[in-house]
């Protein structure tokens, strides 16, 4: 296998995007071929998010707060037996969504942060168990009913690995919940030099709906919903044209339909 063959099929005909990505026309993902790991330290969490999203990851706790009650109705509602759940949250961070889990009523909770920043966090302030450590590193035979990664699968080396380890550690029934970016949304669409020059070094892999499904089938899933994360228009048609107004409904319509989306959910029962 060269360094130009796609992680999850491992086959080497490739199209060629930029000079680290490539795109894997059977899998129908993007991969980077000179990926590189980033320390996710105090500063990622304050600094750098805060370059990024306009807050640092502390302050926008209101804002992931509410995201992670709205996922949590979108699991709740895929799973038969709701009693004595047990939630693993891998990439924690600083524990917005295991807190949210926590009000909603679930008592058996656990993280996983490479961060001892973010993991400290949210031991002491939100009183919930989280492990120091990659996911890759972490081996153990605990099953859980829920298992979350937002924005996690795409940071991963081997990314198909990582996601039959995570059926593994399921209940049958169980529900897999994570969020991934997207090159099937509006950004590569129709801003492609843009969107590869402000996609993050760190990632290794973009999916599309169609390639999260593949690779969750491929990891045992058979029930995967999908769901968009993201709803721009305004980066097809500008708010300030006067064809706006009515491209924005009909753009809903499709992107609800096909998943046309920057960012993506995905929602998988083993």
């Amino acid at each position: 296998m060269s360094g130009q063959s796609c992680p999850i099929c491992k086959i080497d005909s490739n199209i060629k995007i930029s000079a680290d990505l490539y795109k894997c026309s059977l899998c129908n993902l993007i991969f980077n071929i000179n990926f590189k790991s980033l320390s996710y330290n105090r500063d990622y969490f304050i600094t750098e998010y805060e370059s990024q999203y306009g807050k640092t990851y502390i302050a926008d706790f209101e804002n992931i707060y509410s995201l992670s009650e709205i996922r949590l109705k979108r699991i709740m509602s895929l799973l038969k037996d709701k009693n004595n759940l047990s939630i693993l949250d891998i990439g924690s961070a600083a524990g917005f969504f295991l807190k949210a889990a926590k009000d909603y009523g679930i008592e058996n909770l656990k993280g996983i942060e490479i961060s001892s920043f973010a993991a400290e966090y949210c031991k002491t302030g939100f009183s919930i168990d989280v492990i120091v450590s990659s996911f890759e590193e972490i081996e153990t035979d605990e099953k859980f009913d829920i298992i979350t990664s937002w924005f996690f699968i795409e940071h991963l080396a081997a990314p198909l690995d990582e996601l039959k380890k995570i059926y593994n550690m399921l209940n049958r029934g169980g529900v897999f919940a994570m969020s991934a970016p997207s090159f099937f949304g509006p950004m590569f669409r129709f801003s492609k030099e843009e969107w590869i020059a402000s996609r993050p070094k760190d990632h290794r892999i973009d999916l599309s709906p169609s390639s999260a499904k593949r690779i969750l089938k491929s990891a045992g899933f058979k029930k995967i919903k999908i769901k968009i994360c993201g709803y721009h228009p305004e980066r097809v048609v500008s708010r300030n044209s006067v064809f706006f107004k009515l491209f924005e409904p009909l753009y809903r319509i499709f992107s609800n339909l096909t998943k046309f989306s920057d960012t993506i959910e995905i929602y998988a029962v083993k």
